[in-house]
């Protein structure tokens, strides 16, 4: 009788020792979700990565070692970039972080340019960009534009439909897209008539 009861406690170890490694490797819902979320991406265009940018609302605590050294603390996040359709000299580059409010529901947003062009927008160009921050999907932490495409960086919803997320982000990422390609055509028209001698020159 002990060497039955032995021997059912050992095959249940085992079992156990089994089972649970293979569950450790498995991936979790979540993780399945986002996996069948990101390749359902690309079939719009889009595709996606891990990053790490700036923490730019870390403490002052988090920008300061314990020697007294300053570092400049990164998050991870995952970017969902759509490329340009062609190549676009002179599109707008920039790159605005959102920041945390406590004591509002509003987000604010600080910007970094990275052009002197970009400095030099019209406003009209910056209340379209906070109208499309408000179509792109939400837990956005920040929107990117580099001369080769246009990135959204936060972190996805998984409790939404694919469908509903990836149709909010292409929309998005398409809008910013139209709009930046709109303006560098204009400033190019403007550069180019500017350019073009007077027959009183």
């Amino acid at each position: 009788m002990n060497r039955q009861l032995l021997a059912v406690v050992l095959i249940s170890i085992v079992f156990l020792v089994v089972f649970g490694g293979v569950a450790s490797i498995l991936p979790s819902r979540k993780a399945r979700q986002l996996g069948h979320l990101r390749v359902a991406a690309r079939k719009f265009g889009l595709t996606t990565s891990l990053v790490h940018i700036d923490d730019v609302n870390a403490s002052l605590a988090d920008r300061v070692t314990a020697s007294g050294i300053k570092v400049d603390p990164k998050k991870s996040c995952v970017a969902w970039s759509k490329p340009y359709p062609d190549e676009c000299p002179g599109v707008p580059e920039w790159m605005t972080y959102a920041l945390d409010v406590n004591e509002s529901s509003l987000v604010a947003w600080q910007l970094h340019t990275t052009t002197e062009e970009s400095v030099s927008l019209p406003d009209t160009y910056w209340q379209e960009v906070d109208r499309i921050k408000s179509i792109v999907p939400d837990r956005c932490i920040a929107i990117e534009c580099t001369p080769t495409e246009v990135r959204w960086l936060g972190y996805e919803i998984v409790s939404s439909t694919n469908d509903t997320f990836i149709k909010e982000m292409q929309q998005g990422l398409d809008e910013l897209i139209h709009l930046n390609v709109s303006i560098s055509r204009q400033q190019s028209t403007q550069n180019n008539h500017h350019d073009t001698p007077s027959e009183y020159d």
